[in-house]
Parts: structure tokens; C-alpha cells; sequence
């Protein structure tokens, strides 16, 4: 598994690297891991180093920046960092998995005779239609393409790349981990999401306004945008001053921290407003613990949300519609357990990581028979 970030970085990418992973090597499949080193994208440094975490064999490529200053995407196209000398390790491997939409690693490796993955966990179609060498880059650099949603799948087939190529396979958890409990909360919303605006944090806040009931809502999540999340302090102070909701930010918590899941048990309603979205693990973190889901139909979010069967979409960027289909479940707590059960056999039919990476093991079959 190759991937621009791991440990210490944390992200819905590194959180799937490292679950398959780890079931790769649980069922007899000897999987390793290769990332930069670095503490936080992008801030490399120039040492390597291997390290053991979570009984995975974690190799730490040294790297410089390709452009230092601040800089547009189309100049770097998708090409982040100069790696160190990395490739020598390659030789001890039948099948190498690039994942996410970064091209250091797959074009400092292009000549190096491998069956080869690349997992997109995320494409923006739009630039790539637009430049022609960061699609010719990724047209050229791997074998098979896995989509994680049938959006990225169909995208990835519009920029010219043959559908025999493409793969899709949806991301995973780990059900034994996300498993219900007691709802002791009652109207306790929970977001779970790095604190940028295209999480749609400040629609979820004001929608609060717009409701009959009091809420208390927990807000967890990395701070990915400093200015914005002041903004989100502002808010959060004046809707408490009010006295009517409260609101409580909890930082960040790893994936699998036993205080977060815990959350997810107690939540009456999980909330995820976003503007864009790949195919957010947090949605089925949610319904694993049987909690009902809002969102709103953006990326692969409507593949696993449906209306009446595991929670609701409402429009991006609507405060008064989503405040009224918070109240509409808040209303009815027999819908709401409804929901949750039939979200959480949803995940463990669709979603395990066990059933996910068993098709992985086909698709590295089909890679190396080929």
C-alpha cells in the first residue's frame, strides 16, 4: 500500500490504508505500508525511517517539496513532493496500490515493472478534463483503476480510460469495532468532520434557529481551516448565549477512539451538511452504531444514504430544510431506531472491511493473473 500520508496524519485515506491493512495480514495476504514522511501534508522531511504501527510495517520515504511557495495545482500537476531513493523496495512485492489523487509516488515509480493499483478515494473531474498532462499523467501510470463511488467510476470513464481498467469498490469499516449501544442522549446531534467550510458546519449551527425542540449537538473534528473555525467559535458562543441549544466542540479524536464511538452510540441523529464529499466514512462509522443519518446528495453520499431507509438527503447549503428534517426525526424515535437498524445491516452486507477486502483479494488475483 502506497500512500502520500499516514501516522500521525490522520484522514479518512489513511484510516482505510490502514484497516485493509491490517485484515490484509489478519487473512494471510503480507501487506506493508509506504508513505512520506511527514507530520502533516505537506511538510516532509528529509530522512527516512521504517516503523511498526499497528503491527503494520510502515516505510517512511524522506522527501522535498516541489514547489516550496505557495503555488496554483495546475503547475504541479498533482505531483506534490520529490521522494527519495524508495523504489528499490518495490522488488519484494507481487501487486503495489497506490491511493489517493497524488501522482508523487506512481510517477517516480513508472518504470518499475509492477502490477499496479490506483485507488481513488476522491478525483476532481473538472481539472482534469481541463489540463491535458495531469490526465495524460493519470491515464499512464497504473494498470487498474478502484473507484470508490459509481460517480468516480463513471468520471474516470468520461477522461478517456478504458473500462476494463476500472474497478469499483466501496470504502469499509470495521463493524466489530462500530457496533450499536444504548441511546441514553435523547436529541443529541452529533458532527463528525474536519472544521472547513465545504463540511458545511455553519448550515448544521444555523439550522439550530430554525428548530422547535432543544438540542445538544457535539461537534468533533479536526481544524483544517483556522479562519473558518473561528468563525464557527463565534457562532457557537452566540447559539449557547441564546440558552436554547447547547453546543459543545469535543477537538479531534482518532477513528477509532472509544470516547467518538461512543458518541455515535448515543447520537439520536448523525448530521453531515457537506458541500463535497468522496464517500465519507463517518456516514457509515454512524450507521454501524444504528444511528440515522442526515446528509446532503453530494459525491457517493446518495450510494449510501436513502431516503426512508437509513436516513435522509436534504439540499446543500439549506438551513430550514435541514432544521425541518432534524425535528421530523426528532418527532419520531421509532423511525429513528427503524432507520439505525437498517442502516447498520446495510454496512455489515456492503460496508465490512472483511467483506471489502475479500473483493480486494479478487481484484489483486485478476491484476496478477493478467
Amino acid at each position: 500500500m502506497i500512500t502520500p500520508g499516514f501516522s500521525p496524519i490522520r484522514g479518512g485515506t489513511e484510516t482505510i490504508v490502514k484497516d485493509l491493512s491490517i485484515e490484509l495480514n489478519r487473512i494471510g495476504v503480507n501487506t506493508d505500508v509506504m508513505t512520506f514522511n511527514m507530520d502533516k501534508k505537506w511538510n516532509p522531511k528529509w530522512q527516512g525511517t521504517i516503523q511498526k504501527i499497528d503491527d503494520i510495517t510502515v516505510f517512511k520515504i524522506p522527501a522535498l517539496n516541489l514547489i516550496p511557495i505557495e503555488h496554483p495545482k495546475r503547475l504541479i500537476s498533482e505531483i506534490n513532493l520529490i521522494p527519495g531513493r524508495f523504489t528499490h523496495l518495490m522488488k519484494n512485492y507481487d501487486v503495489i496500490h497506490f491511493h489517493e489523487q497524488e501522482f508523487s509516488f506512481p510517477l517516480f515509480s513508472y518504470f518499475k515493472r509492477k502490477p499496479k493499483l490506483f485507488h481513488l478515494h476522491g478525483i476532481d473531474y473538472e481539472y482534469f478534463r481541463r489540463y491535458h498532462l495531469s490526465r495524460c499523467i493519470l491515464k499512464n501510470v497504473t494498470d487498474y483503476y478502484v473507484c470508490i463511488t459509481k460517480k468516480i467510476e463513471k468520471e474516470v470513464a468520461k477522461l478517456g480510460i478504458e473500462k476494463n481498467r476500472i474497478l469499483y469498490l466501496p470504502n469499509s469499516i470495521n463493524v466489530d469495532l462500530f457496533q450499536p449501544g444504548k441511546k441514553e442522549d435523547e436529541n443529541l446531534i452529533l458532527f463528525v468532520g474536519r472544521i472547513a467550510p465545504i463540511k458545511g458546519l455553519h448550515i448544521l449551527i444555523k439550522a439550530l434557529r430554525y428548530l422547535k425542540s432543544p438540542v445538544n449537538l457535539v461537534i468533533v473534528g479536526p481544524i483544517n481551516d483556522f479562519e473558518y473555525y473561528q468563525k464557527i467559535v463565534r457562532y457557537i458562543e452566540k447559539e449557547n448565549q441564546r440558552g436554547e441549544h447547547r453546543i459543545t466542540y469535543s477537538g479531534c479524536m482518532p477513528p477509532a477512539d472509544p470516547s467518538l464511538i461512543r458518541l455515535y452510540q448515543k447520537a439520536s441523529i448523525f448530521v453531515l451538511p457537506s458541500f463535497f464529499e468522496g464517500f465519507p466514512v463517518v456516514l457509515l462509522e454512524a450507521l454501524a452504531c444504528e444511528t440515522p443519518v442526515i446528509s446532503t446528495p453530494v459525491g457517493g453520499i446518495p450510494e449510501i444514504i436513502h431516503d426512508f431507509k437509513n436516513g435522509f438527503l436534504v439540499p446543500t447549503g439549506n438551513p430550514i430544510k435541514l432544521a425541518d428534517t432534524i425535528q421530523y426525526l426528532l418527532e419520531n424515535k421509532s423511525l429513528r431506531a427503524k432507520l439505525g437498524q437498517t442502516g447498520r445491516e446495510d454496512v455489515e452486507k456492503n460496508y465490512s472491511v472483511s467483506v471489502v477486502t475479500r473483493k480486494l483479494c479478487h481484484i489483486y488475483e485478476q491484476l496478477i493473473n493478467k
